[in-house]
């Protein structure tokens, strides 16, 4: 395990369940976010499980074994998230819907109600679904090509994706549409899988991994990712690739030194590696699935409670110029219960049913 792809995991999880309970300025890295999941997936992929020599018995098992990653928590936390909805009484079942939320086929409906439904991050494991499936194929047929002619073909579906939005992403329900449609993102995941096997060429650059370690780079890329952010801002015109194409050069340049640089990271690298930070990478699926059903404890367990206390509530000790702690109102601590109650439900999903599966699963 590359310890600092780890913690770059917790960094943009932490960071997207934040934009999600409207933390503002956050919404590009949320997008970002998301390229570097299915990019370090392509990546990381590409780097651990070469098959292009694998029979179609390895294949299926590659397919099966990456599978049980995703349905198992998929299923868990749609269970929860019904159960909480309809504890609430706001459970409305639609037999289609959930049929193709369950199966994770829900992504390629592009139709809003469908991919957003129950739990409305699992569009996600969709995606990522459908790059598992290709990636046998993808390592057997695309990785032995010659680098140039991988560039060309990422060149090729880079355009692709460039003329799409830029004829359907002026209007926000279909780029939201191409954002979460898997024949669209897996030109992320296709991406890292391409920086996996040009990364010996990088090496070989005369600059690129000859320092001590890796705070050059380190501070290079969270450089070049604020500049992306500062140019998206200034520049209204970039909107529709705002959410996808622009953060692939930084979100490369990260994966890149991330390799470049394992075992003698700089001091940004230092804190990525860190116990805590590699704790909250290994939870990180958990954090980013779970985080819906976290704002439903909070909304509607925690924050009555705080009201039954007295926070929102006007404080006898107010006056016209100060406002004593108490006539807080709880849904402004929002960023403040929902993230730890989302930490908390993540842990312990992680300890008592992902671990546990996974020790079953490898007998």
């Amino acid at each position: 395990m590359i310890k600092t792809i780890n913690g770059w995991r917790a960094v943009f999880a932490l960071m997207i369940v934040l934009f999600h309970v409207e933390v503002v300025g956050l919404e590009e890295m949320t997008w970002a976010g998301v390229s570097f999941f299915l990019m370090a997936s392509g990546f990381l992929l590409a780097l651990k499980h070469p098959m292009e020599q694998a029979d179609g018995a390895a294949c299926r098992r590659f397919i099966w074994s990456h599978a049980l990653k995703l349905y198992p928590l998929h299923w868990l936390t749609l269970v929860m998230w019904m159960a909480a909805m309809a504890f609430w009484g706001m459970l409305i079942i639609k037999p289609l819907t959930l049929t193709l939320n369950a199966t994770l086929l829900h992504p390629w409906s592009l139709l809003h109600s469908i991919y957003y439904s129950y739990n409305k991050f699992s569009w996600f494991l969709g995606a990522l679904l459908f790059c598992y499936l290709c990636y046998p194929l993808l390592a057997r047929w695309y990785m032995p090509l010659k680098l140039p002619l991988k560039v060309l073909i990422v060149g090729g579906l880079f355009l692709i994706d460039a003329v799409l939005l830029a004829f359907l992403g002026g209007n926000d329900y279909y780029r939201t549409a191409l954002y979460v449609f898997p024949p669209v993102r897996i030109i992320d995941f296709i991406i890292g899988m391409t920086l996996a096997s040009a990364c010996s060429d990088f090496k070989k650059l005369p600059v690129l991994g000859k320092s001590k370690d890796g705070t050059d780079i380190e501070l290079i890329s969270i450089a070049l990712i604020s500049l992306v952010v500062m140019l998206y801002r200034s520049t209204p015109g970039l909107l529709p690739w705002g959410d996808t194409m622009l953060w692939w050069i930084p979100v490369a340049l990260i994966l890149v030194a991330c390799l470049i640089y394992d075992q003698r990271e700089g001091f940004v690298g230092k804190i990525l590696a860190s116990r805590p930070m590699q704790w909250l990478g290994n939870i990180s699926f958990e954090i980013y699935m779970l985080q819906g059903i976290a704002a439903l404890v909070f909304n509607y367990l925690v924050a009555p409670l705080l009201g039954h206390f007295g926070f929102g509530q006007p404080s006898p000790f107010d006056t016209a110029a100060e406002t004593d702690l108490f006539s807080v109102n709880p849904y402004t601590l929002i960023a403040w219960f929902i993230l730890p109650i989302d930490i908390l439900l993540a842990w312990l999903v992680n300890r008592l049913f992902t671990r546990p599966l996974r020790r079953l699963l490898s007998k």
